[in-house]
């Protein structure tokens, strides 16, 4: 069972088993990702990492709900920095596009989802991962749009997830490369994911040309 948070000492060995997983999955991916692997990779007995962490699953349980309180606790740290809920959003979609430049960012997800693809109680843990992380997103919508509803939220933000993962595909490099358009319409959207008032997204704005004779 783990065991984190039990004691100082505990709690740092579990960090180091944790950090050991994470670059693991980032240089080698998800075929290396085993507990005798990760306890190789942190220089402990894998009878020690089991008194931890018993199964992968719970490890990667774990590393999970860290990716998800170190990334929460950034984008609290940024977007504090203002009090309009809009602006904040804004502010937090920046500091995610940012990340998805990151190679051990993009690369750690990727193979995340090819386990969950694979394995049933993966996907179980990423599922519950991702209910989380479109939670947190909901809450900062509803507070910037606090007239609609709150299965409309929800939806909003499960959306807006979606196209931020799918992004990451097509801006990391893997399939593609940053493209300031692109980052302009997701911004148009997102805009749109905040106002209550209009049902569609509104459509972009054209600059007329200059008239023919």
């Amino acid at each position: 069972m783990s065991t984190r948070g039990a004691s100082p000492k505990g709690q740092e060995r579990s960090e180091a088993i944790l950090d050991a997983a994470e670059r693991l999955l980032v240089d080698e991916g998800h075929s290396a990702l085993s507990l005798r692997g990760v306890a190789q990779r942190a220089g402990i007995r894998l009878g020690n990492l089991q008194y931890y962490f018993a199964t992968r699953e719970e490890l990667v349980r774990a590393l999970l709900a860290r990716i998800l309180e170190r990334a929460t606790a950034r984008l609290e740290e940024r977007m504090g920095a203002t009090d309009n809920p809009a602006q904040a959003l804004d502010t937090a979609l920046e500091a995610l596009l940012e990340d998805q430049k990151d190679p051990a960012s993009y690369r750690l997800f990727y193979d995340l989802w090819a386990l969950a693809a694979r394995e049933p109680t993966i996907a179980t843990e990423l599922r519950a991962f991702y209910a989380r992380y479109i939670g947190a997103v909901a809450e900062r919508l509803g507070l910037a749009a606090p007239e609609l509803p709150c299965a409309e939220v929800h939806a909003r933000a499960e959306l807006l997830v979606a196209l931020l993962e799918g992004l990451s595909l097509f801006r990391s490099g893997t399939l593609g490369t940053p493209d300031r358009k692109v980052e302009a319409e997701l911004r148009r959207v997102s805009t749109w994911l905040t106002t209550a008032g209009e049902r569609t997204p509104p459509a972009p704005s054209r600059k007329k040309g200059p008239q023919r004779p």
